[in-house]
C-alpha cells in the first residue's frame, strides 16, 4: 500500500506540473469499505465515476462548492470524518477546514452540497450506511437525501437527492494513511448505547488536537474537562517516572514458581500480611517505585501518530469517566520488578471506553484492569507477557475484568503467565473473539462468581486452561483453535446459555487460521 501510494503522488505530482492526465489514480484505490475511524483522513471516491470528492478550489468564496474530479491526492480531496455522540459523522476538509455542509439547510432533492464553518448543524451531519454492494450511502441527517454526483467527468457537481441506490450515490472511504481495514470504527460493546445516555463512543471527537511531548504537558493536556484529543508525535517517547520512591514490600522467592536464585517483590495493601503473599515472613523490605498516576477525563481522545509513540511510567486512570478513547501508544516501563505497583490502565465505574492499537510492555500489575464498568471494548492491543524481572519471567495479574460489560476482539497475550483476562462477577458479560493467545503457563481466561463469557473463533497455541470455570461461571464456546498444549488441556469449560439478558452488536467472524498473522502485524500502534 505505501508503494502504491508513493506511485500515486508521483503521478499525481507530473499531471499538475504537465497539465495532462496521465491515470486517473481513484482506478488505484482500494475501494475500502470498512468503517471509517473518527479523526483520521479519507479520501471519499465515488463508485460511479471512480472520482473524488473534491472541494472546488477555484471557488474563494466562504462556501466553497464541492464537485467530483479524478483523483489526485490534494488536500482538497481529503476529509477528517469525526463521529459525534449522536453517531452522526462530520466530514471536514483539510484543505480549508470546513465541513460538508447541505446549503441553507435545504431538505429538497436537488439542494447543492457545500464546504463550511463547522457549527454543529444537521445539515453539516451525516449517517454512513454500509452498502450491500460496496461503499457507503452518505446521508444527511436534515434531509434523509443521499450525497450524489451528477455526472462522471471531471468537475461534476455534487448535491443531495433521494436514495435511488444508484452508483452515483454511493462512496468509498479510503484511509488516506493506512491500508483499508487497519483503522475500523469502534465495535463490541463501546458501539452501543448505554445507561450513560451515550449512543456510541467518539472520544474527544472534532475537538482541535492538542500535541504533547512532555509528561507534564501530557498530564495538562488530559486534566480538561472539555472535550479533547491528545496527539503524540511518532518517534517521540514521554519519560513520566518520578525520582525514587522508597516503600515496603515483601520479598517473594521465585523458587516456588520453579525460578530458584532469583526474588520477586510485592506491595501489599494495609490488610494485607506478607505471609499472606507467599513470603517466608511477616517481614518487609525496602524498595523503589517511580511511577506517576494520570487521570483521563470524560470526553477524551489519547493518541499516537505513529508506531514509534511512547509513553514510560505512566498509570492512566479512568474512574468515573465516560466516552474515552485510547490508541495506537506504547506504555511501557512501570515499575516492571515490583508486584501492585500501577497498572497500564485502570477503569473504575466508567462507561463508553475503547482502548485500540495499544502495546503493554513491563508493567507491574494489570496492563488494563476493569471494575464496574460498561460499554467497553478492547480490539488490536498487544500484551507482552515477558519480564525477566519476574517469577518465571511472565507477567502474571495481565488483565483483570470484574462486575463489567467489555468486548475483546482481535488482541495478543505474548508469553503471558496469568489473568488473560480473569473475570469475576456475576454483572460480569465479555465476549471475546478472534483473539489469540501464545506461550501462556498459567491459564489463558479464567472466571469466576456467576461471570458470564462468549467465547468466539479463538486461537490457543501452546496456551494452558484455555478458558477455565474458576467456579461458578458461565461459557459458551464454538469456533476455537486448539494447538499445543492447549490441544490436550482439559480446562475448556463451555455448553452454558449466556448473554441473554444482552443486546449483541453485528460483529463478523474472521477465520482462526488467519488469525497468528493479523495479530502480530496488527496489534499494537501501527504507522
Amino acid at each position: 500500500m505505501r508503494a502504491l501510494q508513493l506511485c500515486t503522488q508521483f503521478y499525481a505530482a507530473v499531471t499538475l506540473l504537465t497539465g495532462t492526465i496521465i491515470f486517473s489514480s481513484s482506478a488505484w484505490a482500494e475501494n475500502c469499505s470498512s468503517m471509517p475511524t473518527s479523526g483520521e483522513l479519507y479520501s471519499i471516491i465515488n463508485k460511479g465515476s471512480g472520482q473524488a470528492l473534491d472541494v472546488n478550489t477555484t471557488d474563494t468564496s466562504s462556501a466553497p462548492n464541492v464537485i467530483s474530479y479524478d483523483y489526485l491526492g490534494g488536500s482538497n480531496q481529503h476529509f477528517y470524518l469525526y463521529q459525534h455522540t449522536d453517531g452522526y459523522w462530520s466530514l471536514e476538509s483539510a484543505y480549508n477546514g470546513k465541513a460538508l455542509d447541505v446549503l441553507n439547510s435545504s431538505t429538497s432533492n436537488g439542494a447543492n452540497v457545500i464546504v463550511y464553518d463547522y457549527w454543529g448543524g444537521d445539515n453539516q451531519h451525516w449517517e454512513l450506511k454500509q452498502s450491500t454492494a460496496g461503499g457507503f450511502n452518505i446521508v444527511s441527517k436534515s434531509s434523509a437525501k443521499s450525497l450524489t454526483v451528477a455526472g462522471s467527468t471531471n468537475g461534476s457537481n455534487v448535491y443531495q437527492n433521494d436514495d435511488a441506490a444508484n452508483s452515483s450515490q454511493r462512496w468509498y472511504i479510503n484511509p488516506v494513511n493506512v491500508s483499508c481495514g487497519t483503522n475500523t470504527a469502534v465495535s463490541g460493546f463501546a458501539s452501543q448505547s448505554g445507561s450513560d445516555g451515550l449512543s456510541t463512543t467518539t472520544g474527544g471527537g472534532s475537538a482541535t488536537a492538542t500535541t504533547v511531548t512532555t509528561c507534564s504537558a501530557l498530564i495538562s493536556a488530559l486534566s480538561s474537562s472539555s472535550a479533547k484529543v491528545v496527539q503524540i508525535p511518532d518517534n517521540t517517547t514521554i519519560d513520566c517516572r518520578t525520582s525514587a520512591r522508597t516503600v515496603a514490600a515483601c520479598p517473594l522467592d521465585c523458587a516456588t514458581w520453579g525460578d530458584s536464585g532469583k526474588t520477586w517483590y510485592r506491595v501489599p495493601t494495609s490488610s494485607q500480611s506478607c505471609s499472606e503473599l507467599g513470603s517466608s515472613s511477616d517481614s518487609t523490605v525496602n524498595v523503589t517505585r517511580n511511577e506517576t498516576t494520570i487521570s483521563i477525563g470524560s470526553n477524551t481522545t489519547l493518541e499516537g501518530l505513529g508506531s514509534a509513540s511512547k509513553v514510560m511510567g505512566a498509570s492512566f486512570s479512568l474512574a468515573g469517566a465516560e466516552n474515552v478513547i485510547i490508541r495506537n501508544i506504547l506504555i511501557d516501563q512501570i515499575n516492571p520488578a515490583l508486584v501492585e505497583a500501577g497498572d497500564g490502565i485502570t477503569l473504575d465505574n466508567s462507561s463508553h471506553v475503547w482502548i485500540d492499537h495499544v502495546a503493554f510492555n513491563n508493567i507491574s500489575d494489570g496492563h488494563v484492569d476493569i471494575a464496574d464498568s460498561e460499554n467497553v471494548t478492547l480490539s488490536w492491543n498487544r500484551f507482552y507477557g515477558y519480564n525477566s524481572q519476574v517469577c518465571a519471567n511472565q507477567h502474571w495479574y495481565t488483565n483483570a475484568v470484574v462486575d463489567s460489560q467489555v468486548t475483546f476482539h482481535h488482541n495478543f497475550w505474548d508469553t503471558a503467565a496469568g489473568r488473560n483476562p480473569k473475570v469475576d462477577g456475576s454483572s460480569s458479560r465479555v465476549h471475546l473473539f478472534n483473539n489469540y493467545w501464545k506461550d501462556i503457563s498459567y491459564f489463558s481466561i479464567g472466571a469466576s462468581n456467576g461471570a458470564q463469557l462468549l467465547i468466539e473463533n479463538n486461537y490457543f497455541e501452546n496456551s494452558a486452561k484455555p478458558h477455565w470455570n474458576i467456579g461458578s461461571a458461565y461459557f459458551d464456546a464454538s469456533g476455537n483453535t486448539y494447538t499445543g498444549v492447549s490441544s490436550t488441556d482439559s480446562y475448556k469449560a463451555s455448553g452454558d446459555t449466556v448473554f441473554s439478558d444482552v443486546s449483541l452488536y453485528n460483529y463478523s467472524l474472521d477465520a482462526t487460521s488467519t488469525l497468528g498473522s493479523q495479530v502480530d502485524g496488527g496489534t499494537g500502534p501501527q504507522d
